[in-house]
């Protein structure tokens, strides 16, 4: 089924997407291979850089009429998710990253599947990273994945290890190769926008406070995705400097974990000051294509720690001023039930808010 013939889809896929139109092309023409009778693909693209080439082959997928090609200038991530959101029809939505490919052809029907039980609220499958070694466990512990996959530590930090290989329920839902219940973005709304970074865990939080004890999010390793690393484009995370890594978790402990657990964000917080050092660190050793030999490393790390109470003070009396200046930052928009069925993008507007965290 399509648009063509007016007929609703059961699945949407949303594929946020900044310059990246070559493995953007790849993705588009895996997606309507896959082996499912009713689905629309949603494409936010933002490029600025946008090579002949490959805009042409862009547009010629499509020309499919599952495919709704949405051009917008850069919104950031969890603005291009939401505009995504509000444009799909589907009972489900699917999102999956511009450089990332499922792993087979019946990717979609896994996803779906989980739904057939109304009390699963949202899933998340498996990742299989490109060029790994199939023979060997992603993890050094993986019972230790297998707990903790998808889950909050104390300071609501969001565990990730989701090339993990066990189904289990979770706390929280991945930015890609996720799926979520269309009714559960009607009830708890959508994501919140005033964060650079991890803006996943927003909804999460809502979720988690207001769902039914029987109702739940769930890891299934089934759907499995290839994470493409180091593509260029994107959010370009991998290319920041230690210092600007560090902000963008800043901003995120500030507007979004202070936000919905504001006692515990009070009393814990330097522990956040350290989180935030962790962080930065994990993501300079592992991550990052700015500090590529132990050297380059070894000195940014030292930097980072040596500037860093200086760097949060200033970052601390910038965001009171802005603050100050221009009131709270926005929250999360909500979705008029009403207007999810239309197939373009709908209004925002404020029914009963879900309670979040309530520290």
């Amino acid at each position: 089924m399509s648009r063509i013939d007016g007929a609703v889809p059961r699945v949407s896929v949303v594929v946020r997407s900044f310059n990246r139109l070559s493995t953007l092309s790849e993705l588009l023409a895996a997606l309507l291979d896959q082996d499912h009778d009713s689905f629309e693909i949603v494409v936010v693209e933002q490029s600025t850089l946008r090579p002949p080439a490959d805009v042409a082959r862009v547009e010629q997928l499509a020309r499919d009429p599952r495919v709704r090609l949405l051009r917008h200038e850069p919104l950031g991530g969890p603005r291009a998710r939401n505009v995504g959101v509000c444009a799909s029809r589907g009972g489900v939505i699917v999102f999956i990253d511009d450089d990332d490919l499922p792993a087979t052809r019946d990717w979609l029907r896994r996803h779906e599947a989980n739904f057939s039980d109304p009390r699963c609220l949202g899933a998340t499958g498996r990742h299989l990273l490109e060029g790994a070694d199939a023979a060997t466990p992603p993890y050094k512990n993986m019972e230790k994945a297998r707990r903790q996959v998808l889950s909050f530590n104390l300071l609501k930090w969001q565990r990730v290890w989701v090339c993990s290989d066990r189904r289990t329920e979770v706390e929280s839902l991945h930015g890609t190769n996720s799926a979520i219940r269309r009714s559960t973005v009607e009830r708890f709304g959508l994501w919140d926008e005033c964060t650079p970074i991890e803006d996943e865990p927003s909804i999460a939080y809502r979720i988690n406070a207001g769902k039914r004890p029987d109702e739940y999010l769930v890891f299934d390793p089934e759907p499995r995705i290839i994470r493409r690393l180091d593509e260029p484009g994107g959010m370009g995370k991998r290319s920041l400097s230690a210092p600007a890594y560090a902000q963008r978790v800043f901003t995120f402990l500030h507007n979004i974990v202070g936000h919905y657990f504001p006692v515990r964000f009070a009393l814990l917080y330097p522990l956040y000051v350290v989180l935030t050092a962790h962080r930065a660190t994990d993501w300079i050793l592992t991550f990052s294509r700015k500090h590529a030999t132990p050297s380059q490393r070894a000195l940014a790390i030292t930097g980072l720690y040596t500037t860093l109470p200086v760097l949060w003070i200033g970052w601390l009396l910038s965001s009171w001023a802005q603050r100050i200046r221009h009131g709270e930052p926005a929250r999360h928009p909500w979705l008029s039930p009403g207007l999810l069925a239309d197939p373009s993008p709908p209004a925002m507007v404020a029914p009963t808010r879900v309670a979040a965290g309530s520290d």
